[in-house]
């Protein structure tokens, strides 16, 4: 698709971009612009992604709300097929490195012009996905040195206590997991999965916080699974 061949549904995630992207896009060259809003939930999103038809998605959301509703697509079976573009005042630093650009107006002429290729993500053994990164931590309220075992491909990062474990992107096949120790003390590794077992853990991905306390978490780079305009 380009220019004015392109039929958008423009998704505002909790009322994104305000009103002025829907003609911002028309503006662009977008032949039609279905403007939806939403709440963050899997009941909305799902909801909104079933009127989606053949357009492209269009998604005006903070980090973790593009997160969320990617999340709906991949279960979906679709994340792979729908055309997707951003729209965001803070992209994550993965995305920028692909080329997403960092200003509204270019975001904008790249959601009608660009053209749409596969780009990885890290998906994890709940079901879930991450865009960006991903952080594990004490449960809230642990009174003991908090213990973590973690593995990145075959290499040892962790046995023992540890404070933090920070996961990243660097590219389409690889992640990078750091774990804290101390104010001073960390070690870094790169490959394309983590396994990781430990005490009661907070998981956030993308800056969104699982509700509950987990021990065993594996993370993995899938690097052709989300169709993303990025050209």
């Amino acid at each position: 698709m380009k220019g004015n061949e392109v039929d958008c549904m423009l998704l505002r995630i909790e009322g994104q971009g305000g009103d002025r992207l829907a003609p911002a896009l028309r503006a662009a060259g977008a032949e039609s612009v279905q403007d939806v809003q939403c709440a963050p939930t899997a009941a909305e999103l799902d909801r909104a992604l079933a009127m989606l038809g053949a357009r492209r998605l269009v998604v005006a959301a903070s980090v973790g709300g593009l997160q969320l509703a990617l999340g709906r697509l991949m279960r979906r079976g679709e994340l792979d097929s729908v055309e997707t573009a951003l729209l965001s005042p803070a992209p994550p630093s993965y995305l920028r490195t692909l080329g997403l650009p960092a200003g509204e107006p270019a975001q904008v002429q790249l959601a009608v012009s660009g053209a749409a290729r596969l780009v990885g993500v890290l998906k994890d053994d709940s079901g879930g996905l991450c865009l960006d990164t991903a952080e594990l931590r004490p449960w809230p309220g642990a009174q003991s040195k908090w213990w973590l075992r973690a593995v990145v491909d075959d290499q040892p990062l962790c046995d023992g206590p540890a404070e933090a474990l920070t996961v990243r992107r660097l590219g389409p096949a690889e992640l990078e997991a750091s774990v804290r120790f101390g104010r001073w003390r960390r070690r870094t590794v790169r490959g394309r999965s983590l396994q990781l077992a430990c005490d009661e853990a907070l998981i956030s991905q993308d800056g969104l916080d699982r509700p509950r306390p987990r021990t065993k978490r594996t993370l993995w780079s899938e690097p052709k699974l989300w169709n993303l305009c990025l050209e």
